[in-house]
């Protein structure tokens, strides 16, 4: 599942860093969280990594990568609102809201 990224030189001078994930991976990442969501008995095996977090999504790194360049990556309120947004269900793992 890995980034491809490449380095454009503009005419202008200035740069464009431009970002690709394979769509099948993508597609991977979304069909296995919809298989959670709704899978009972593979949410309730998975204790977190600690006694206070649990697994509430699985985001491919595309998107984190996007993630980052947007500052929602590290901010958890900003975190907690991208992840409550209808258009970033797929990334989900449980149903609700964080």
């Amino acid at each position: 599942m890995a980034i491809d990224t490449k380095i454009i030189t503009n005419l202008d001078g200035s740069l464009t860093v431009a970002s690709k994930q394979d769509d099948k991976a993508v597609k991977k990442v979304a069909d296995f969280n919809k298989q959670d969501k709704f899978s009972a008995g593979t949410r309730n095996k998975y204790k977190g990594d600690s006694q206070f977090s649990h697994r509430v999504a699985r985001i491919p790194l595309i998107v984190v990568e996007k993630m980052m360049r947007e500052g929602v990556w590290g901010n958890q309120e900003k975190m907690k609102e991208w992840l409550n947004h209808p258009d970033n269900a797929p990334w989900r793992t449980t149903k609700g809201k964080v």
